[in-house]
């Protein structure tokens, strides 16, 4: 048998198949069609069942560093999120045991891998979507989480990421590293520097606050929410963390910033958001720190997945990464 690493999309997709199949065997649901949607960064099938309903099942994939505490907390908080609001999030199903999270096995995939059954949400991705309207009703739908997080405790005893760092996850820190000299010049060594220093301060300024830290979405952008018939449904909670509303708020902002018409989404989005929740922005430039943060995190993860075939790719989202630091720090100054 071929090792998993070296096998096809088609290939994995297969294997990812015998262990999907394995998981099933633990619920009860009449599945009749399993369709392969996606091998990247988790793997995801549609299940048809015998009386005309859709599910997703998602095996997470080892790589992603996403333990079991994680995937128990995203569960825990979409199945309260079911059972007390009306928002529309997948509800997890439950095995016949009443567990929401299986760890199943198949011949030919390397490691056990932890599965889960959603129900399936109907819509198209908002970034095909991006209306003042839809990007209105995401700062409500935001907002309603952030309520909603100020009431809700994870399980206790969970190890949870926690944002109260400019690097929220474990990957280790290797921007700096000698290795990468070749991507990080010394000019843009200073603007890097300069953008961990703004974040630390704002999360020094958070930890300082009397806020305390809730539940977070932390992914919240247009590839992570559907749209149908004008309602919006957040979807893929994996990435989970303790923080404060703001970080939530420049994460997505992250992924507007360079839209010619940001500075509109982002009025409306403020528009919908305080329909519900006050703005959590307490001193002018913090949300932007937090966007500067962010770059700063995926440049991190870049590099720790660097493969030299990738050269190319890798210097133009660096590039990328520091004509946003230099537009945010520019701005920045000017305020």
């Amino acid at each position: 048998m071929k090792p998993y690493s070296t096998l096809t999309v088609r290939g994995q997709a297969q294997r990812l198949r015998r262990l999907a199949l394995a998981a099933l065997d633990h619920y009860d649901l009449e599945v009749k069609g399993i369709k392969f949607l996606t091998n990247h960064l988790n793997g995801i099938f549609r299940l048809d069942t015998r009386d005309r309903q859709r599910y997703i099942l998602r095996i997470t994939l080892p790589e992603g560093g996403h333990t079991l505490d994680h995937i128990t907390a995203e569960m825990d908080w979409l199945a309260v999120l079911s059972r007390e609001t009306d928002l529309s999030v997948p509800r997890p199903v439950p095995t016949r045991g009443g567990k929401l999270v299986v760890i199943a096995s198949a011949e030919g995939v390397p490691q056990p891998r932890m599965c889960a059954v959603f129900t399936f949400l109907p819509g198209k991705l908002l970034a095909e979507e991006l209306t003042i309207a839809n990007i209105t009703r995401l700062g409500e739908l935001m907002a309603n989480l952030h309520n909603h997080a100020e009431k809700y405790s994870p399980p206790q005893g969970l190890q949870l990421l926690h944002f109260d760092q400019v690097f929220p996850f474990p990957d280790p820190f290797v921007v700096f590293e000698d290795r990468f000299s070749g991507f990080i010049s010394k000019d843009r060594r200073a603007i890097l520097q300069n953008a961990m220093n703004w974040a630390q301060e704002s999360v020094d300024r958070l930890i300082s606050s009397s806020e305390p830290m809730r539940i977070l979405h932390a992914d919240l952008h247009q590839w992570n929410v559907l749209v149908y018939r004008d309602r919006l449904s957040p979807i893929d909670f994996e990435d989970l963390m303790l923080g404060w509303p703001v970080q939530d708020l420049a994460i997505c902002f992250y992924y507007l910033q360079d839209l010619e018409n940001y500075n509109a989404l982002k009025d409306a989005f403020q528009e919908g958001y305080t329909r519900h929740c006050p703005w959590p922005e307490r001193v002018t430039g913090e949300i932007e720190s937090f966007i500067a943060a962010r770059a700063m995190d995926l440049a991190n993860f870049v590099l720790n997945e660097y493969n030299p075939a990738w050269d190319i790719d890798t210097a133009e989202f660096l590039e990328r990464t520091e004509k946003r630091l230099v537009k945010l720090i520019e701005a920045r100054r000017e305020t």
